[in-house]
């Protein structure tokens, strides 16, 4: 969208300038503003009246009538947002089209059926003619290598006039209509050939066909020709699909299908979601995951745009653009919340969008019935932000995949063929500890006894054991009041707790290929972190994308977990639900959520 704020006044006054160019100068306020879209929002560029010339006319682009300068401030405003008109060169008509309408921008071959799909849909077509010889350019009116506005299509049936049926022209004929924007000036770039305004195509129609079509095409700069015509001339398309928010304000595409759109801003963190391209079995699940329902019933297949943009910046974007982006779609049963590693492991993707150093990916697809799981990626261990937007259509669902955050309560059942244990336990802790203990003296019950107790077995040794902030997070599960000292009767409870949460590390963490490495003990071994989701459902709890990506980011190391760094995972995520689930009504009722309350609680 763009909007001039106030519109410059006649430039009067002439100055001398500099490089053998002029400048007009004004002792006035800058004189307009304009909005360019930058990767997911709207910027302000304001500008003065002073306009660059060659003589007594702009320097730059112009109007013919030279009382209006909208267009010259226009790209004075550009040129300012790219830092200078020399780095103009340096873009393309989709980057252009990108930063002037806010769209989602790609390009592909003209084809048809995409001029059928793309036309009543809330989508801005620019359509680049190909390169001809002069002389074939001359007779043909259309300027080589030159964009033209695609503006509308029609189908027609030519009168069965003696003419037609000599030529075996008669029967239905495919139109498109194109503008363009020299029309009028010294360029020229009309079409003169078949359907033109002077053709005998065109004087075979019947008077109400040519009055509609002259309706339609009431601007000076706009020409119908044959779509079999505009497939040979014309050698690149592109798409420019509008947002609905953009849509809204613009009443020239009212006519057209709006777009129902999703828009995330989210980035790829190493040893979280930067999994990588589908040839990385083992983590590419791991990437954001992005859920495209398309509801049975429907008779057409759905459309639906898909694009990633990495971060950038215009001024410096120009040959910067040197990060490797693409995304992934896979096609999942309904039943299925989230792709995991051995889906990926058994099913190829539906379709991938390959890497590729490009400031944005798009790609348009029609999807039959079902639902489809878009995977953004960059490279694997990659860090950067990204701003995915997906359009469908009306009837299109589309969501993030993100799980809840639950803790399952009732694991003390798989305890309970440990109870004479846990007596037994308890009896000898009683005559050698105080009644309470602090997390030092819990610290020295699980070391001390590591290896000499079947109770404790497993959980410490010697020289290796949980460390002094372990024993502190789970002394906090069972210490309400907050007061640093756990009753002696709950460390047969914890120590049952521990071991469950060590059986799923050794279950899901080191018995995964590739992902672990063990050396002589259970608590030297690491764990690639992008299996902290899988680890957190072995033990019995699930976790947000925000909460999972805080948990790595606070537990991990190099992109790998111990066994401690797991406990201490699981022991504040139990804490968090319980200090929550613990506060009155009264406290409830305040904005804290449950989410809030376990980040807090992490970075405590």
């Amino acid at each position: 969208m763009l909007v001039l704020a106030f519109r410059a006044k006649t430039l009067t006054v002439w100055g001398p300038g500099v490089d053998g160019f002029n400048a007009a100068h004004r002792h006035t306020a800058p004189a307009a503003i304009f909005r360019f879209w930058q990767w997911g929002k709207w910027i302000e560029v304001r500008v003065d009246d002073r306009l660059p010339t060659r003589g007594d006319r702009p320097a730059h682009m112009h109007c013919a009538q030279p009382d209006i300068f909208w267009a010259a401030l226009l790209e004075k405003a550009y040129a300012k947002l790219y830092g200078g008109y020399a780095f103009l060169k340096f873009g393309t008509v989709g980057r252009a089209l990108q930063d002037l309408t806010g769209a989602v921008v790609q390009s592909v071959p003209p084809s048809g059926p995409l001029l059928g799909g793309a036309v009543p849909r809330s989508t801005l077509l620019v359509a680049i003619s190909g390169v001809e010889k002069e002389t074939k350019r001359r007779r043909s009116g259309l300027l080589s290598e030159h964009p033209y506005s695609v503006t509308g299509l029609a189908r027609v049936r030519a009168n069965s006039s003696d003419s037609s049926q000599a030529s075996g022209q008669s029967g239905d004929t495919s139109l498109i209509r194109l503008r363009s924007p020299w029309i009028g000036g010294e360029w020229g770039g009309v079409w003169c050939g078949a359907w033109s305004e002077r053709s005998w195509e065109w004087n075979a129609l019947n008077e109400r066909d040519r009055e509609l079509l002259s309706s339609r095409s009431s601007n000076d700069c706009e020409f119908w020709m044959s779509v079999s015509e505009f497939l040979s001339r014309f050698v690149v398309i592109w798409l420019a699909h509008i947002g609905p928010d953009d849509w809204a304000l613009e009443p020239g595409l009212h006519t057209r299908t709006p777009w129902r759109a999703a828009l995330a801003v989210r980035q790829w963190r190493a040893g979280f979601n930067a999994g990588g391209p589908h040839k990385f079995i083992e983590t590419t699940a791991t990437n954001p995951q992005f859920r495209i329902r398309v509801p049975a019933g429907h008779p057409a297949k759905a459309h639906v745009v898909v694009a990633v943009s990495q971060k950038y910046e215009c001024y410096r974007s120009r040959n910067y653009e040197d990060e490797e982006i693409g995304f992934t779609i896979y096609e999942v049963p309904p039943g299925m919340q989230r792709v995991t590693p051995q889906y990926v492991s058994e099913q190829m993707p539906l379709d991938f969008a390959p890497l590729s150093n490009l400031r944005e990916i798009a790609t348009f697809f029609a999807l039959p019935a079902g639902d489809f799981v878009v995977m953004p990626h960059s490279q694997q261990h990659r860090e950067g932000r990204f701003l995915l937007r997906i359009f469908a259509d009306q009837h299109t669902d589309v969501w993030e995949v993100n799980e809840e955050n639950l803790v399952i309560q009732n694991i003390a059942a798989e305890f309970c063929d440990e109870r004479t244990i846990d007596a037994r336990i308890l009896y000898k802790l009683r005559t050698r500890y105080p009644h309470e203990i602090d997390a030092t003296q819990l610290q020295a019950i699980l070391k001390a006894h590591g290896g000499n107790n079947r109770g404790f077995r497993g959980l410490g040794g010697i020289n290796c054991g949980p460390s002094l902030e372990l024993c502190r997070g789970m002394l906090a599960l069972r210490d309400p009041a907050l007061g640093g000292r756990l009753s002696i009767e709950h460390v047969p409870a914890l120590i049952g707790l521990m071991r469950f949460w060590k059986a799923a590390f050794r279950r899901c963490g080191p018995s995964s290929s590739g992902t672990a490495t063990i050396s002589r003990g259970i608590w030297a071994s690491k764990v690639s972190s992008y299996c902290l989701r899988g680890l957190l459902w072995a033990g019995g709890s699930t976790a947000s994308n925000k909460v999972l990506e805080a948990l790595v980011s606070r537990f991990t190391r190099s992109r790998q977990i111990t066994l401690e760094g797991y406990l201490l995972s699981m022991a504040r995520l139990h804490l968090a639900h319980e200090r929550y689930h613990s506060l009155d009504a009264k406290a409830k009722a305040s904005p804290l959520s449950l989410e809030e309350m376990i980040l807090m609680t992490i970075y405590s």
